[in-house]
């Protein structure tokens, strides 16, 4: 048996303009907008939005440039705190110093991102979803993998609920169960899911596949046993991409080469067992 373990944002879909929408809301809505000069101090609407997009396009292409270091959602406050300040953080060292000194009520935020982006979903859930879109290529290949018989799951600090809606047949047909998404209950470490995955289905390590676009969660489970990939066609940084190579973590740029290149790394495990 083998099991293609993946993340959700930053492999499946491009999360970045959700997050910001939702992070923005949560944030006014948790610590008032009296002071907040970033995105005019207002709530994101899907009536105005267009005109964020147009407006403020430096800052999200700021608030872009940060999503390479995210681990979990609580991060996205801490994004939207470091704009506020005016901070320029430039590597995941930076960010992680700044994310164990600067707290800022981040336990409640972690509740009100949620909360909020299930608020969007009832409101106007296509619209919403128009805010991540997918990379098909990828999508693609998740469904050859499925069809082969390989056991895909999804491991994610997002939310079960939200990720197996986007997976119905009527928007991006996935083809992965609801029991198959582990999400942000295993906490940060991503090698809590890997070994719930070893031990649920009793597969061994060096047949689990990981692919995820943070570098950071592909260190924490390689000392596992099992393949890591980097997904580099989203998120990834040039550092992270050149960190990943010394380290011997093979690095997919193209989406479109998702499903030949992992498919190319375990034919060659099965020929070498």
């Amino acid at each position: 048996m083998k099991v293609l373990a993946i993340d959700y944002d930053g492999v499946i879909v491009d999360s970045v303009l959700d997050s910001l929408f939702v992070s923005h809301n949560a944030y006014l809505k948790l610590f008032g907008n009296e002071k907040r000069k970033q995105f005019g101090g207002k709530p994101f609407t899907f009536q105005n939005w267009p005109t964020i997009l147009q407006k403020y396009s430096k800052e999200i292409e700021y608030y872009r440039s940060l999503r390479p270091y995210i681990r979990d959602a609580i991060d996205y406050g801490l994004i939207q705190k470091l704009m506020e300040n005016g901070k320029n953080i430039q590597s995941q060292i930076e960010f992680d110093k700044y994310r164990k000194t600067d707290r800022f009520g981040l336990e409640k935020f972690y509740d009100a991102f949620f909360k909020e982006r299930k608020k969007l979903q009832e409101e106007d859930f296509e619209g919403w979803l128009s805010l991540e879109p997918p990379y098909e290529e990828a999508i693609k290949g998740i469904r050859k993998f499925v069809k082969e018989g390989i056991k895909v799951m999804v491991a994610t600090s997002n939310r079960t609920e939200f990720i197996f809606q986007v997976f119905h047949p009527r928007y991006y047909d996935i083809p992965v169960k609801y029991e198959d998404i582990l999400d942000f209950n295993f906490g940060e470490d991503k090698s809590k899911q890997i070994q719930y995955i070893h031990e649920k289905f009793k597969v061994n390590l060096k047949d689990i596949y990981f692919m995820d676009d943070q570098l950071a969660h592909l260190e924490q489970t390689r000392s596992l046993g099992i393949s890591v990939f980097l997904a580099g066609w989203s998120y990834a940084t040039i550092q992270q991409k050149g960190r990943a190579k010394i380290e011997g973590i093979p690095v997919i740029n193209r989406s479109e080469d998702f499903y030949s290149i992992l498919k190319e790394h375990m034919n060659r495990r099965l020929k070498y067992h």
